[in-house]
């Protein structure tokens, strides 16, 4: 996040974007810079994703090419959510219910940080067909190992 410039990020699970079935996908976040309070470090719900389904989905209509959410987002109480401030290097790995977001970073300083995601592709494990990331038919995403 760029100082004084970096947007926030609102309370989202990363399953509602990368969708398997069953659900798989795995954050990982790494601090480039210190994230703390004052540049928008990252905040999460606390065990939101014990008790928390995939609530909502991103999806993509393969006749029209529309993206759309498949329901209205569930309204959350900003309450239930820490900060998870970070030194640089810090690697944070979160499953793809957990609730999180970020605050606009108001400060002087940056917050970057480098975010991938990965998602189970053995056997058993569906990359829903009508997730709105897709490759083109014998594109396959490649393994990591």
């Amino acid at each position: 996040k760029q100082p004084r410039i970096g947007g926030e990020v609102v309370p989202h699970q990363d399953s509602t974007f990368l969708y398997t079935d069953p659900p798989s996908v795995i954050g990982i976040w790494l601090a480039l810079e210190d994230a703390t309070v004052e540049n928008g470090c990252l905040w999460g719900w606390r065990k939101s994703h014990r008790s928390k389904e995939v609530e909502r989905r991103m999806m993509l209509n393969g006749e029209s090419g529309e993206i759309y959410f498949d329901k209205d987002p569930v309204p959350h109480s900003l309450d239930e959510y820490e900060p998870i401030e970070a030194k640089a290097g810090t690697l944070v790995i979160f499953h793809g219910q957990f609730y999180h977001m970020s605050y606009e970073n108001k400060s002087s300083k940056s917050r970057h940080a480098y975010t991938f995601h990965v998602v189970e592709g053995s056997e058993g494990y569906e990359w829903a067909q009508d997730n709105w990331l897709r490759r083109k038919d014998g594109f396959p995403f490649e393994p990591l190992a």
